[in-house]
This record gives structure tokens, C-alpha cells and sequence, in this order.
């Protein structure tokens, strides 16, 4: 059907639908249908029930946007190179926990500062997203692996 014959469809469907209920509160009422002869509380329950009606149809609607449609889109992480090192950038776990920021670049690996200590990693162990540099390990796993260095270097001293 063309959107013309639509519209002239529903256009006399709502014709007929307002004659339909003006003739229901017509038959209703005590003055026949004239103008301010109708029963007030009669008129108003409908009303109230109609509108009642209409709101449980739009909220029950589903107009949230489905889980594609609210995730930002993510980048996937890649290989970061000595270019992405600045001194004082973020650095963030796989999980996105903030770890520590870069102090400095020192040949193959790179100094974190985590603000307790500061730790060289391999160049190799980084990554970045569209958010910046990653570590390739949980916050957890890097923890223990500086709490483990630090005990190594405790004990050779």
C-alpha cells in the first residue's frame, strides 16, 4: 500500500473510533449526548483508565538500546613501541586497573614507577588500546612479581 492509502486508512479509523466513543458516553449520560449533560464521573474513570492503559503500553515498551548498542567501541590492545613510552604516562593493567605511570625508557625495558617503587619491564610486556598503555598481566600477578624482584634483590645484598 502506498503511504497515502495509509494515511486515508487510519484516518477514517479514527473517525470512526471518536464517533464510537462519543456515541458510548452519549448512550451513558442522562442528557443524550448533549454538550455539558454528560456524567462527569463517568467521563473522567474512562479517562483515567485510558490513560492508565496507555502508560503500561509505554512502559512496558522496550526502547533500551540492546548491549551492542551501549558498549563503546573498544579497540583491540596491540604491541606499544618505544614512541608510545612518555614519562608520566598511565599505565593500566589487562583489566584496566591503573598499575603506576612511566618514569622513563632505558634501552629494552621500561621504567614504572608504581608509587611505592620503581621497576624495569621488558619493552615486549606492553601494550596500548585506544586508552592508552597496558601491562600484558593482572595488577594482582605484577604486584607479586615486584614484591618477588624485591626479595631477590633483599637477598643477594
Amino acid at each position: 500500500m502506498t503511504s497515502t492509502a495509509i494515511r486515508i486508512l487510519t484516518g477514517v479509523g479514527l473517525f470512526f473510533a471518536g464517533t464510537t466513543v462519543a456515541a458510548a458516553q452519549a448512550a451513558g449520560s442522562p442528557g443524550g449526548g448533549l454538550p455539558g449533560t454528560g456524567n462527569s464521573t463517568t467521563i473522567s474513570q474512562g479517562n483515567r483508565a485510558n490513560n492508565a492503559e496507555y502508560n503500561h503500553l509505554i512502559a512496558t515498551g522496550d526502547d533500551k538500546p540492546k548491549k551492542e548498542q551501549d558498549a563503546p567501541v573498544r579497540h583491540a590492545a596491540v604491541a606499544a613501541t618505544a614512541q608510545d613510552f612518555k614519562a608520566g604516562a598511565s599505565l593500566r593493567d589487562i583489566k584496566g586497573t591503573p598499575i603506576g605511570k612511566i618514569a622513563s625508557l632505558d634501552g629494552e625495558q621500561v621504567i614504572v614507577d608504581t608509587g611505592q617503587t620503581k621497576i624495569g619491564v621488558p619493552l615486549s610486556a606492553f601494550g596500548k588500546d585506544d586508552r592508552g598503555l597496558l601491562l600484558s598481566t593482572t595488577a594482582e600477578k605484577f604486584n607479586q612479581l615486584v614484591a618477588q624482584a624485591h626479595a631477590k634483590t633483599q637477598g643477594s645484598n
